[in-house]
């Protein structure tokens, strides 16, 4: 059998399956939603597609992607309900291993459209078996543990990996930082922070990289001042009155500032170590929170709330941020909202 032949054979074998397929997912869903295995029988399995295309393995399956995609919004339109999504991206990618949009498409249907993170997982880690050189598997992997699988050292280990691919950009380093300081392993994040900033030749991206560092930096003496406070009250059962105490008793040389130019200091109401740096965020971000909520009131009322406890039980929010170390004061007349805080007199 010639050539051409062959191909004509093969795109008519194919073409009679799809059209069957076709002609399937026409019909009433209903008739079948309760009987999976009916729907099965209209997309048939990779190791039959693979003698049937006898050799045009390629082909076949370009083909029964544009079937899948077809399967995908057609249910996605009715009742978002994909029985047969996993067999498949598991027939396309078994006729052709190399489909990278096949594994990649098909994991985020499987992960975030069905709810099946393990199976979306298993589709790339299957993908990165036929394709170890291609950084996008790992890097979406990373993506699934991170979003779907709620595992950020995985996410982590994920997103280094595909880092490590010349041709991977450079947000695969800062996904990676960021998953492993979430789970905890902030001295590794802390590296991969600054291997971006000496790497990174976009200033926009080394800014990042610098206020990222600074964030883990300033939560690690944080953390340290945090123990010298327990050390502290251990040697004489009490907490100290300011973190100068720790200076008069010998367990720290001084006290430093914090990466952003704010201090450390004690807060004897919360008993926490606490940056003057980090209570200002907190207080502005609560702030402009307020203030839309504020905003949302007064388009609906006409007018102020009394007090921002009306914004609970009117139901504009859950409940006031908190800002600890702070004391807010609410304006009714301008809608505005102010934060005093310890050290100093006003805001």
């Amino acid at each position: 059998m010639t050539g051409v032949r062959k191909l004509v054979l093969v795109v008519a074998l194919i073409g009679i399956m799809v059209t069957i397929y076709g002609l399937s997912v026409a019909l009433n869903y209903e008739r079948y939603a309760g009987d999976i295995e009916e729907e099965l029988t209209y997309f048939p399995s990779g190791r039959f597609l693979q003698i049937a295309s006898l050799g045009y393995r390629t082909l076949a399956s370009d083909l029964l992607w544009l079937k899948g995609i077809q399967y995908y919004g057609e249910h996605r339109r009715n009742d978002r309900y994909y029985p047969l999504a996993e067999h498949i991206y598991s027939t396309i990618t078994d006729l052709d291993p190399q489909f990278l949009g096949a594994y990649r498409f098909g994991a985020f249907v499987l992960a975030q459209d069905m709810g099946q993170p393990a199976a979306g997982i298993q589709l790339l880690k299957k993908g990165m078996v036929s394709n170890p050189g291609e950084w996008q598997l790992p890097f979406d992997l990373g993506f699934l543990y991170f979003t779907s699988a709620d595992d950020d050292v995985k996410a982590g280990h994920y997103f280094k990996m595909a880092s490590r691919f010349d041709e991977s950009p450079d947000i695969a380093k800062r996904f990676s930082a960021f998953a492993y300081r979430r789970a905890g392993r902030t001295n590794l994040s802390l590296s991969l922070w600054e291997e971006i900033y000496r790497s990174s030749s976009n200033s926009v991206i080394r800014e990042s990289a610098l206020y990222s560092i600074n964030c883990i930096r300033l939560e690690q003496m944080r953390d340290v001042l945090a123990e010298l406070v327990e050390r502290f009250r251990s040697q004489t059962g009490r907490f100290p009155s300011g973190l100068r105490e720790l200076v008069e008793m010998g367990l720290v040389e001084m006290v430093p500032d914090d990466p952003f130019g704010g201090t450390y200091f004690f807060d004897g109401v919360s008993q926490t170590v606490l940056s003057t740096t980090e209570v200002r965020q907190d207080a502005g971000r609560a702030k402009r929170y307020l203030e839309r909520k504020l905003g949302q009131y007064l388009d609906k009322m006409g007018c102020f709330p009394d007090s921002i406890q009306v914004l609970e039980s009117e139901g504009f929010i859950d409940d006031v941020p908190p800002v600890v170390a702070a004391c807010m004061h609410y304006h009714p007349a301008e809608g505005k909202v102010h934060y005093v805080f310890p050290w100093e007199d006003s805001e």
